[in-house]
């Protein structure tokens, strides 16, 4: 029977070796190709799963499909989901393991006598069910990196000559369960384990990610999951994704302030219950939250050039900013009706005009009225939601970077990186302030944009007498 520590910890230190009695690979077509015998899984060099398969037997794969996937399939076309395959694999302790949507295995093929051996890669292997778990709903997930998080509960320490104890790990509640957060110095690893009465909202793996990069700044992307399902247990192990290894974001709250250890955790609710909230979940689908993502995307530009870091951050900022929705002054709204209107009646009455101009011009008079970036803009900071001198440095920022003119493409000296940098950091707590509004933070964070780190309070002034007022509109 499998050992889930120990096969986590081996996948961790890249020495998960996996060897199988029998293993099945199908194609997902109907009739399509099978090929069974025995095999294995193993960690490559970069961490990533590969698979081996001996193949004994074979069914609908003569030499004509063995050739195409010699050569990679059949040139000028994209995969298609009938065209990818299903690996089914049997280990020596009688567990089941299955990965799927593999792409193009590999040949190594004897053409003489028909024989020989289908290797590839894998995204990620599942076994299961296994083992009837002790709670009836749980879920781990481990991301085999080291985050420094507020931690308050001790452990016993057995890698110490002398017994000793350790605090690293931290127990709180958030969205009605349970969690338990454990990062110890040198254990290479950050698990996150949760539990509940009731069923985990769909895809809640990735919801848990989401908020954990949120709070690290880190593009944080879990390793193995260990989750109940159906009364069993399901362990997944994942090959390591693509991502940039020195980022630039900063997190919103500094691990060098005093408010550390206290408002993390309540930030990472706050995340977690607006990404389960707002996060489309159709059947199977697993879906990023718009806002992770868009985030996530600015996280990883900062690792690129200056120039892919401004246009990163700038334009996750238009992102973030097209989700919020403010209210609108009923009288001015209603002038911009009138407006609308008689302007349609009068491109509706002009017979000279092609159909292709009045379409293209319907479409701009009926959004004549909505809210551009800078006004929404320009109306958070009215509320004190967002900073004004931050809006200015996006808007220079952006239109340097993302629309730039011939003056913006000189050569930058020492005074104009200072102030590129300067102005990057004020776009990066733009998009801190944008993402507290629509989680619905309040409370202390870190502004990294002054030159000693100062903690900031967030609304911008504890009195807000502007929330509630209806900012006049503009087009």
């Amino acid at each position: 029977m499998i050992d889930i520590d120990k096969t986590i910890d081996a996948f961790r230190l890249g020495a998960f070796d996996l060897d199988c009695t029998k293993m099945v690979l199908s194609q997902r077509a109907e009739g399509g190709r099978r090929f069974e015998g025995r095999g294995y899984i193993r960690q490559i060099e970069d961490g990533s799963l590969a698979f081996k398969l001996y193949v004994e037997k074979q069914e609908n794969a003569g030499l004509q499909a063995i050739f195409e996937m010699l050569t990679g399939g059949r040139p000028g076309t994209l995969f298609s989901d009938d065209d990818l395959y299903d690996l089914t694999a049997t280990a020596v302790d009688g567990t089941d393991w299955r990965a799927g949507r593999i792409a193009a295995p590999c040949p190594n093929w004897n053409m003489r006598d028909n024989t020989g051996v289908l290797g590839g890669r894998l995204y990620s292997i599942v076994a299961g069910p296994i083992l009837p778990p002790a709670k009836p709903h749980s879920l781990r997930l481990h991301f085999f990196e080291e985050y420094e998080l507020p931690a308050h509960v001790w452990s016993a320490d057995a890698n110490r000559p002398v017994q000793g104890m350790v605090c690293d790990r931290a127990e709180f509640a958030a969205c009605g369960m349970q969690f338990s957060v454990k990062s110890r110095l040198g254990s290479g690893d950050t698990a996150v384990e949760v539990t509940a009465d009731t069923e985990f909202p769909p895809a809640f793996d990735l919801r848990i990610q989401e908020a954990v990069q949120y709070i690290t700044g880190k593009s944080a992307i879990w390793r193995a999951r260990l989750e109940t399902y159906q009364g069993m247990f399901i362990l997944e192990l994942a090959s390591p994704r693509l991502k940039a290894s020195h980022t630039q974001f900063k997190p919103p709250i500094s691990r060098g302030s005093p408010e550390f250890h206290r408002h993390i955790w309540p930030l990472f609710e706050k995340f977690l219950t607006y990404v389960i909230a707002n996060t489309e979940a159709d059947g199977d689908d697993r879906q990023w939250n718009s806002i992770a993502y868009h985030l996530y995307m600015a996280r990883e530009s900062t690792a690129a050039s200056i120039d892919a870091w401004a246009v990163g951050v700038s334009v996750a900022v238009e992102a973030l900013v097209s989700v919020i929705k403010l209210p609108i002054n009923p009288g001015v709204n209603g002038d911009w009706a009138v407006f609308r209107s008689r302007a349609l009646e009068w491109l509706e009455s002009q017979a000279n005009f092609s159909e292709s101009i009045k379409s293209r011009a319907r479409g701009l008079i009926g959004s004549s009225a909505d809210k551009g970036v800078k006004q929404t803009l320009r109306e958070l900071a009215e509320m004190h939601r967002v900073d004004k001198k931050y809006v200015d440095a996006w808007d220079k920022l952006r239109n340097r970077h993302v629309h730039p003119k011939l003056a913006d493409l000189r050569l930058p000296g020492s005074a104009e990186y200072r102030e590129l940098f300067r102005l990057l950091w004020q776009v990066e707590m733009l998009l801190h302030q944008l993402t507290f509004h629509l989680i619905g933070y309040e409370g202390p964070f870190t502004d990294y944009s002054r030159e000693a780190l100062a903690s900031g309070q967030y609304p911008l002034l504890e009195s807000v007498e502007a929330a509630g007022r209806t900012c006049p509109d503009s087009p």
